[in-house]
């Protein structure tokens, strides 16, 4: 069976040649075929700046005896089948005509990590602007800077999100930013799964007319979600937030937002309508299922009810908030509603990387601070918050098991902080400071043993973008 995985360079090397390969190219052997040369001309619309196309054969892999952390629990010496893009089976010994072999002693197998909120390009504005407070931060820096970004900013600062993201074991993303065909067609090259707005804002209404040709454009792709993204209830009218729903309701996608970060946004939020951001959301029609609500502050006790009775998703980014001194979001309420919480890095900008294990540690020791008990917010919490909440906000069938879209990471156990291996979710949460050996998105390997083809170029490039956006 074959499927369409996008553009390729047609000057790649031959399959054998695994460290020169393309990104994304690092296990599937491919296949052109005269039928996949669409004739461009006989198309209506330009497709992804008339890239050609192409279909992947999708290999079988097995990874052999490897320990498995499934649902927190760890198994010990198993294989792990693959077969197109789905996990087929988990077991001892399994015995298949795999085309490809990975030696999984001494590492453990992880479910692929979901950063739940990003703003994956801006890496290109890592160390621009820190130590300030977030609405000096946006209008004096950050947002002035943004005026001046490219597409080509774009491509490769999300290239160099991906790149990162990659060796953090990170398999799938949600981004809100500028230029989305750019960060799609950047993300698909790289071979992660993404779920992708484009940034709606009063101040540039045109962002809003580009919302649903992006939608139409990637609606049904494999690895790219089209979502809608309303940047915040303080930068987008009632008229806005309407006409998002809209668009929202009508492609049955998400809706991707910020929402009470501040004090200063809800307190005036408060004073100017006589409720709180999300009882705002929830009037318009917008606390539902679909919604991906970000950073939640200031929520209310009463706000994480209504959350939590409207079924919505509720991202924390522990790291970004405490960075920017905005807060630390009560974890506690929304936990005690029963809101599906999960985890986010935000933009490389305030964080200042993308490192979900990190996230995971400083969540967890912040919480157990803010709330004065050591026993608060476990390791084993904050790891189902980091994977089976993200799933769950985003209806993905993911983690080790038989179904399961085959994206997951190998760790490397022969690192000294993860021994001696007693607490291997303890040493996830709390002890991991790197060794993510493989990572592995739908069926494709992206990295093997470190490896990721095409990293130095990336590297140059983002710099190059970067000196020529600040002096431009």
């Amino acid at each position: 069976m074959s499927r369409y995985l996008g553009p390729i360079d047609l000057s790649c090397p031959q399959p054998q040649d695994q460290r020169r390969r393309p990104l994304g190219y690092l296990s599937s052997a491919y296949t052109l075929r005269s039928q996949d040369f669409l004739s461009l001309a006989t198309r209506r619309e330009p497709f992804h700046k008339f890239l050609i196309l192409f279909r992947v054969n999708f290999l079988t892999m097995l990874i052999k005896d490897v320990s498995v952390l499934q649902s927190g629990q760890l198994l010990e010496s198993r294989d792990i089948l693959i077969q197109e893009n789905r996990i087929v089976k988990i077991d001892r010994d399994i015995s298949a005509r795999e085309e490809e072999t990975i030696n999984g002693r001494g590492k453990l197998a992880i479910p692929g990590l979901v950063n739940c909120h990003t703003h994956l390009a801006m890496t290109l504005l890592r160390g621009y602007a820190d130590d300030m407070d977030l609405m000096p931060w946006l209008k004096e820096k950050i947002w002035p800077l943004e005026a001046r970004l490219t597409p080509e900013d774009i491509y490769w600062g999300t290239k160099l999100g991906c790149l990162e993201q990659i060796r953090f074991g990170i398999t799938c993303y949600n981004d809100m930013y500028y230029f989305m065909d750019e960060t799609a067609r950047a993300t698909r090259e790289m071979g992660l799964r993404a779920f992708l707005s484009g940034v709606v804002f009063d101040m540039r209404p045109e962002l809003l007319n580009e919302t649903e040709p992006f939608l139409r454009r990637w609606q049904g792709d494999e690895l790219i979600h089209p979502t809608v993204g309303p940047h915040a209830v303080y930068t987008c009218s009632e008229e806005t937030l309407l006409k998002a729903k809209e668009l929202a309701d009508r492609y049955n996608t998400l809706i991707h937002i910020h929402v009470s970060e501040t004090r200063e946004e809800v307190d005036g939020f408060n004073l100017t309508r006589g409720l709180s951001p999300i009882e705002y959301l929830d009037r318009l029609g917008i606390v539902n299922q679909r919604l991906i609500a970000v950073h939640g502050v200031w929520l209310t006790m009463k706000d994480a009810y209504l959350l939590a009775e409207r079924k919505a998703n509720m991202v924390d980014c522990t790291v970004s908030n405490l960075k920017l001194a905005s807060g630390i979001a009560p974890l506690n309420y929304l936990l005690q509603a029963g809101v599906n919480v999960c985890l986010g890095t935000d933009g490389a900008s305030s964080n200042n990387n993308l490192n979900l294990f990190e996230e995971m540690k400083v969540t967890a020791i912040t919480q157990k601070n803010a709330y004065h008990t050591p026993a608060a917010f476990s390791a084993d919490q904050i790891w189902r918050a980091a994977t089976e909440g993200a799933y769950m906000a985003f209806k993905l069938n993911m983690g080790l098991k038989e179904g399961a879209l085959a994206d997951l990471a190998l760790i490397d156990l022969r690192k000294p902080w993860l021994c001696p291996r007693s607490n291997l979710v303890s040493h996830l949460v709390y002890s991991m400071t790197g060794g993510v050996d493989t990572t592995i998105v739908n069926g494709r390997v992206l990295m093997k043993e470190g490896v990721i083809p095409g990293e130095e170029e990336i590297l140059e490039k983002a710099q190059e973008r970067f000196l020529h956006l600040v002096s431009s």
